[in-house]
C-alpha cells in the first residue's frame, strides 16, 4: 500500500513540474513573439519612411516630365523616346506606390496582431 501511494505521489510531483515547465516555455514563446513583432514593426516603419521619400521624389519627377511632354505634344514635337521615358517613370512611380501601400498594410496587420 505504501509503495502505491509513493508511486502515485512521485507521478503527481513529476506531472506538476512538467506543467510549470510548459507554462514557462509558453511564456518564453509569447515574449519572443512580442519581440519579433516589435522588430518587424520597426523595420516596416523604417521601410515606409524611405519608400515615402522615394514616392515623393518620383511624383515630382513625373509631374515635371509630364508638363514637358505635354508641351511637346501640343507643338507636335514629342519624340518616342520622351513618351517611353514618361511611361517608364509612371511605372516606377506605380511600383513605389505599391510598395508603400504593402508596407502600410503590413504595419496595420502587425499592430492588429499585437493587440490580440
Amino acid at each position: 500500500m505504501k509503495k502505491i501511494i509513493l508511486a502515485v505521489l512521485t507521478a503527481i510531483i513529476f506531472t506538476a513540474c512538467g506543467e510549470s515547465g510548459n507554462r514557462k516555455e509558453i511564456a518564453r514563446r509569447k515574449a519572443a513573439l512580442a519581440e519579433k513583432q516589435q522588430t518587424e514593426l520597426k523595420k516596416a516603419q523604417d521601410g515606409l519612411w524611405k519608400t515615402d521619400s522615394l514616392l515623393q521624389i518620383a511624383e515630382k519627377e513625373l509631374a515635371a516630365m509630364t508638363t514637358e511632354v505635354e508641351a511637346h505634344k501640343k507643338e507636335l514635337k514629342a519624340t518616342p523616346e520622351e513618351l517611353t521615358a514618361l511611361t517608364q517613370l509612371r511605372m516606377r512611380r506605380d511600383s513605389i506606390r505599391t510598395q508603400y501601400e504593402a508596407l502600410g498594410l503590413k504595419i496595420r496587420y502587425i499592430r492588429k496582431k499585437m493587440k490580440e
